[in-house]
């Protein structure tokens, strides 16, 4: 009875904790589109700074409103003290360890400015601040419940209601939850995560009753007709895949090397943006007319070229100057342009009918490629077309795209993301452990310390009375001055120790991890390892070899146990 009682309070907290984070996110997800798509439509509709040139009727209106996008993202960066925004890879992060938590202030500040970003007409997205926003959401209810689900798990279902109540795709937010975010599978964890996204899901329908974000037709050709095509034709969305990452990687670096102040970078982005979007308004905003556009074949070839490269260019210069935003949504775009342009091509030469199909597996397969989750993207076609062969064609292109730009760039944006800051998530979380993990909790008090005065055969005597073969040589401030074996001691007879100790003995720092700690020691012979404080010198203590493989053992064994439970 007692194991029924407990099964059940973990179902209902279950319950509980998945209905909460997924209306939430319903909400918030809703909410953000719905903004941002009305300021949008004032931005189309407003008439500020027009004129007539040419015979040709312009307004700079687009200008004026990311001015204000900037001034608001500015303001909130200095208002509330963020020195980074935070997006997917931080969550991605977060997942794999717990020494460096989410920081529940700066994920709904990042969620702000992307918003303001956004709503001004900046080239960003907006699934990855709300991605990251779920994920800082569940680290927040962790707060206030309390359950055996570890904090991953709460991340996760805030992950995978965010994907879920952005696209309608309940089983791609399970999937990406899983897949991009958490990366491995547990009995535990599905549970709870589905909980989320399918609460996520649902309520969004119920509150927000609208039509499809994406308007994709099922209707699509034979498969034999299609696969041929996505085979040949994904080579080149794997290098726009890679081109559009590049640029913003490159952008970001360039403006991070400029003297510029980094308060007035985002102005210079609204600026370059607000014109480039006079001429071109399609690359304004999120783009989801553009894209629905795109996708019926209502774009000409000229307009799809033009389309592409100032989609690739604003949202680099949009992001890597401090316009925050996602890389999700221009992903999208991208990729749609891509197969559009190719489909339109193909049309001329004689396929017809296939374009659609084109857009759509070239939309998953780019957007695949920079987020790192190429069977949430098929999956996400899935269930917005309902249509099996729109799924495989997409998959098709998927796959073909994402080897190539994995060898070639990486897993995906984010993962390049954290590498720049010196995390390697392909590692794994063992090898994330113990590189926070650092040595000083695990050192010993159970050494020999001695004066450098002490004589050779005295030392002997301490050895063999606490079974010891080492000492080590300590300053009256405590400081370690060296390290004396069972042999120097020999050699030292009545002399003291001091002239005959290794005055460089190979030395571990409170502040090292366990990785690094492996790795010096490894060849290393001896009994144990003075640990020292690095700023002082002093003596923290000693440690084994043996207790150190064991405190390694411990740590991997702490984190392999996160992904079975």
């Amino acid at each position: 009875m007692h194991r029924v009682r407990e099964a059940l309070v973990e179902v209902f907290i279950i319950f509980l904790v998945g209905g909460l984070i997924g209306a939430v996110l319903a909400v918030v997800s809703n909410l953000f589109v719905m903004g941002v798509q009305s300021f949008s439509q004032q931005r189309e509709a407003s008439d500020l700074l027009s004129f007539t040139l040419g015979g040709q009727s312009l307004s700079f209106s687009s200008v004026l409103f990311l001015w204000a996008a900037a001034a608001v993202v500015v303001f909130i960066k200095t208002g509330l003290g963020i020195s980074r925004w935070a997006g997917p890879a931080d969550s991605m992060y977060a997942a794999h360890q717990v020494h460096q938590p989410l920081d529940i202030k700066t994920g709904f500040a990042s969620t702000l400015a992307a918003f303001a970003s956004a709503s001004g007409g900046a080239s960003v997205g907006q699934y990855g601040p709300i991605v990251h926003f779920g994920a800082t959401m569940g680290i927040w209810f962790k707060r206030f419940v309390s359950s055996r689900l570890s904090h991953e798990i709460y991340l996760g279902c805030g992950v995978a209601a965010a994907i879920s109540a952005g696209f309608n795709a309940p089983i791609a937010g399970v999937i990406f939850a899983h897949e991009a975010i958490l990366r491995h599978f547990s009995v535990r964890a599905i549970a709870p995560i589905t909980v989320a996204s399918v609460s996520a899901s649902t309520l969004s329908n119920y509150w927000f009753p609208h039509s499809a974000t994406f308007e994709i037709a099922s209707a699509v050709p034979s498969l034999a007709e299609v696969v041929p095509f996505l085979v040949i034709l994904s080579p080149f969305f794997a290098l726009v895949a890679i081109v559009f990452m590049l640029s913003i990687r490159y952008v970001t670096k360039t403006a991070a090397s400029l003297k510029t102040s980094p308060l007035v970078l985002p102005f210079v982005a609204a600026t370059i943006c607000g014109l480039v979007g006079v001429w071109v308004p399609q690359i304004l905003g999120l783009g989801i007319n553009s894209i629905n556009d795109m996708i019926a074949g209502e774009f000409m070839l000229s307009l799809l070229i033009t389309v592409l490269v100032a989609k690739i260019l604003m949202t680099a210069l949009c992001l890597g100057f401090g316009l925050f935003g996602g890389v999700f949504s221009p992903s999208l775009f991208v990729g749609v342009a891509a197969g559009a342009l190719t489909g339109q091509i193909l049309t001329l030469l004689g396929f017809a009918d296939i374009a659609s199909v084109i857009s759509v597996a070239a939309m998953a397969a780019v957007s695949s490629a920079v987020i790192g989750a190429p069977l949430s993207a098929v999956l996400i076609v899935l269930e917005l077309t309902q249509s099996y062969q729109y799924a495989v064609a997409a998959m098709i292109a998927v796959m073909v795209c994402t080897l190539i730009t994995n060898r070639l760039f990486g897993n995906s944006y984010f993962d390049r993301q954290l590498l720049d800051r010196g995390i390697d998530l392909g590692k794994g979380r063992e090898a994330i452990a113990l590189a926070h993990q650092v040595i000083g909790p695990f050192a010993s008090d159970d050494y020999i310390g001695i004066s450098a005065t002490m004589s050779g055969n005295d030392l002997q005597q301490k050895m063999k009375s606490q079974g010891h073969t080492e000492a080590y040589v300590i300053s009256d401030a405590g400081q370690l001055l060296g390290k004396v074996n069972i042999y120097l001691a020999i050699e030292a007879a009545d002399n003291p120790v001091g002239e005959f100790m290794d005055s460089r003995p190979m030395t571990l720092y409170t502040d090292e991890s366990l990785d690094a700690a492996m790795v010096k020691v490894s060849q290393f012979v001896g009994e144990s390892l003075p640990v020292v404080t690095k700023e002082t010198g002093a003596l923290h203590g000693s440690i084994a070899e043996g207790a150190l493989f064991q405190a390694v053992i411990d740590v991997q064994a702490e984190a392999r146990n996160l992904e079975r439970i």
